[in-house]
């Protein structure tokens, strides 16, 4: 089955035969060491930094349709990971740059994931810096929601550990802090699967954040 064609190809690969691949749950991708960019077409992708004292950064979890750049020459401690089964569309660094030079659309495309790349690293910045867990976690759930499309129903392939390395947070604190959101009817949690209750709360707990 070809996923690409089924999914439709956005502007930016329009005209190419990217190369897509296919993981397993748990399986690293192979990053090149000068770099490429990637197309989720199904599952989830998560990207981590690995500190010299072995701790961990979890950059994002990236869903069906989104774009990110990965290459181990800039970051060489740079990781990715299927969640679950997931495909994943290549386009290498050398090809995109040749289709930027040629295409007013591929370049439109660029500038736009770049624009969204940079806004939701200002937000990360003030995110692990200044905020609560409360507003950390608020935060994280209303942006899968409105990445998703306005589910509310939302199964979290990602532990508690996962999400703690994300948001800087230790593990038990992401855990109490569910518990605080869910003792506030704001969501109701069954293992992995969180139902938003009250998205303006849930809102307004991460407003700093989201006004970043």
């Amino acid at each position: 089955m070809n996923r690409a064609a089924a999914l439709g190809l956005p502007p930016l690969f329009s005209g190419l035969a990217p190369r897509v691949i296919e993981l397993r749950e748990g399986q690293d991708l192979s990053i090149s060491p000068t770099g490429d960019l990637y197309w989720v077409l199904s599952g989830v992708v998560q990207n981590s930094v690995i500190a010299e004292d072995g701790r961990r950064w979890i950059e994002g979890f990236h869903l069906p349709g989104e774009f990110f750049w990965a290459d181990q020459a800039s970051v060489k401690s740079q990781t990715a990971e299927a969640l679950c089964a997931t495909s994943i569309l290549i386009t290498a660094s050398s090809v995109l740059q040749a289709l930027t030079s040629s295409s007013d659309a591929a370049v439109d495309s660029v500038w736009s994931w770049c624009a969204r790349t940079h806004v939701a690293s200002l937000r990360r910045g003030f995110l692990l810096a200044r905020s609560t867990a409360v507003e950390k976690l608020s935060y994280f759930l209303m942006d899968l929601v409105h990445r998703l499309g306005g589910r509310r129903e939302i199964c979290l392939l990602m532990s508690r550990a996962e999400i703690g390395d994300h948001l800087g947070l230790t593990s038990e604190t992401v855990t109490r802090t569910f518990t605080l959101l869910q003792n506030e009817k704001l969501l109701r949690v069954n293992g992995k699967d969180v139902t938003i209750l009250d998205s303006n709360g849930l809102l307004l707990n991460a407003q700093a954040i989201f006004s970043t």
